[in-house]
């Protein structure tokens, strides 16, 4: 029997996305979630990187161990990274049939299909991974078939959540499964790793139920079109909105790839009820009366390729903003996007549309639990240890404020960050190390990884520009011939900076007679020792760090 527990967590805590965590003990590892994150300015957006994904490197050690990932529910910040690490764990991935349903498509599309095993999770039927035993448990939230995880060790149990909240009339009819989340309170919870994201948001998380009637009341006076958003994995949401159509006699036109084939998957498993008379393609969307149509569009977060952005400036084919138009982003801003949303709902007031979101009305309820809901799931569980995950610092900190105020003793509480290693043994839980978790950058065309030295390069020219430097040397002496040549883009104007331009045509002279015949002759060991030395005079003075590219012509 294995006398320790590890639990490391290689992306979610401290920041919002790229869920995935590591628990292991000396015989087997398994991970929880694999998700992804969207990039924000600072982290490449812009800079062509599609999405970012915890980088499994570090399981190396472990690979011969790993047994399984073992997914909550299919919102893309908690299985987004799995089409990009299955084939190289080479391990069973177990997840809802729903949340099966979304991942088979992208292994599709990645030809993965055969290479990667689909085990389908079933409320209360436990399954074995190695020496660990998971029971997943159903869990409100705002996906179907979102699970908490009763995680059975040598130790005792651990209760791992995953995102929820307590929906006493969730769209599906299916509540949590408190009875069984209380009598596992009464044999004992050795830990309970909760969902923190709105720790600091008193009260109880309304239901998912209760968005219904204010967008009833929109789509009672729109009189032209609507023009709706939501998570292309918020099913429920889209369910709301197809409802509603019906309801007010629009045909609904979804646009946006994500968004057509999360409609089509879940409709095939059940999940969805979409007549097939509801939904119409491009060429009927743009014959019907503005009155009779509801567009359901990808994009709610203002990325710049999606559909719901080229709507806002007028670059759709065929679909056009009017006047009388109403937008409805039916969804919450994810922090960091705040300036991309502003600008797209700018583009839509341009048009003349009205723009309805989560600050002028109740267009949108939050999937995670509120501080009332927290407290109830510590009460349920009543845990030995309490650890704080998802969500930023702040939030995991308050987290555990009302963990003590449950009557959590403070030396049972753990905050940990990624890449922690909180080691359970017998009476204790300690952070006893720490590893690197390192992050995949996807680029947005190929989507394969993109090297740090490209992302680092790609962000040098988006903020610094780059600067030319064409040099004609003596075949056989190596010596310079006429002046040195700069052209310049984004980062200077080079005719209004003449002392600028002639300190780097000094230093450019100063390393062609400093260089070795032999290391000119070693083309690229020479346009390094050039790059080397203009970007340290650039940056000494000007503070900037362009991007120096070279070009020596031997003469």
């Amino acid at each position: 029997m294995s006398e320790f527990v590890e639990v490391i967590p290689l992306g979610g805590l401290g920041e919002f996305g790229m869920n995935c965590t590591m628990i292991r003990n000396d015989s087997d590892v398994f991970l929880v979630d694999a998700g992804m994150a969207f990039p924000q300015e600072e982290r490449g957006n812009a800079l062509g990187v599609r999405v970012i994904v915890p980088d499994i490197s570090s399981l190396r050690e472990v690979r011969d161990r790993i047994r399984g990932v073992v997914l909550t529910h299919g919102h893309e910040d908690h299985i987004g990274a799995v089409s990009f690490i299955a084939e190289e764990l080479g391990v069973p991935i177990y997840g809802s049939r729903l949340t099966l349903g979304l991942i088979g498509e992208r292994l599709k599309e990645r030809g993965l299909t055969e290479k990667v095993e689909l085990r389908e999770l079933e409320p209360r039927r436990q399954i074995e991974l190695g020496s660990f035993s998971i029971e997943p448990l159903h869990i409100t939230h705002s996906y179907p078939e979102s699970f908490c995880l009763a995680i059975s060790t040598a130790l005792g149990r651990l209760i791992w959540t995953g995102d929820f909240k307590f929906d006493q009339t969730p769209i599906d009819g299916k509540v949590s499964d408190l009875h069984r989340l209380a009598a596992y309170g009464e044999d004992g919870v050795l830990a309970l790793f909760s969902d923190s994201t709105n720790s600091h948001v008193s009260g109880l998380a309304p239901s998912e139920w209760l968005v219904r009637e204010p967008l009833r009341n929109l789509f009672r006076s729109a009189s032209g079109k609507i023009i709706a958003s939501t998570f292309s994995t918020s099913i429920h949401r889209i369910q709301i909105f197809l409802d509603l159509a019906q309801e007010f006699d629009r045909l609904v036109f979804p646009v946006g790839r994500s968004i057509v084939k999360n409609i089509r998957i879940a409709a095939k498993l059940g999940y969805l009820h979409a007549p097939e008379h509801l939904l119409v393609g491009a060429g009927e969307a743009r014959d019907l009366p503005a009155r009779n149509l509801l567009v359901l569009a990808a994009g709610s977060q203002g990325e710049p390729m999606s559909a719901l952005t080229r709507l806002a400036v007028g670059q759709f084919k065929n679909l056009e903003v009017q006047p009388d138009d109403s937008v409805i982003l039916s969804t919450r801003i994810i922090p960091g996007n705040e300036k991309a949303i502003s600008r797209m709902v700018n583009h839509f007031f341009r048009r003349g549309a009205r723009v309805y979101d989560v600050k002028h009305s109740r267009v949108h309820v939050s999937g995670h639990g509120y501080q009332d809901d927290l407290k109830l799931m510590i009460n349920l569980t009543k845990p030995q240890f309490f650890i704080p995950i998802h969500g930023e610092y702040s939030q995991l900190k308050n987290h555990t404020w009302l963990a003590s105020d449950q009557g959590i003793p403070s030396e049972n509480i753990r905050l940990i960050e990624n890449g922690d290693v909180l080691r359970f043994e017998p009476g204790s839980a300690t952070v006893t190390d720490k590893i690197a978790v390192p992050r995949r950058y996807i680029d947005d065309g190929i989507l394969e990884d993109v090297h740090e030295v490209v992302l680092r390069e790609r962000r040098f020219l988006s903020e610094d520009g780059f600067v030319m430097v064409i040099l004609r040397l003596d075949r056989l002496n190596g010596n310079l011939i006429g002046e040195p040549e700069l052209v310049s883009r984004g980062f200077v104007m080079l005719e209004e900076s003449e002392e600028l331009v002639a300190a780097a045509r000094r230093r450019i002279i100063e390393i062609v007679e400093e260089t070795s015949l032999e290391e000119k002759q070693d083309s690229e060991l020479f346009d390094e020792i050039l790059r080397k030395g203009l970007r340290k005079l650039f940056r000494k003075l000007t503070a900037k760090r362009p991007l120096v590219l070279s070009l020596t012509i031997e003469i």
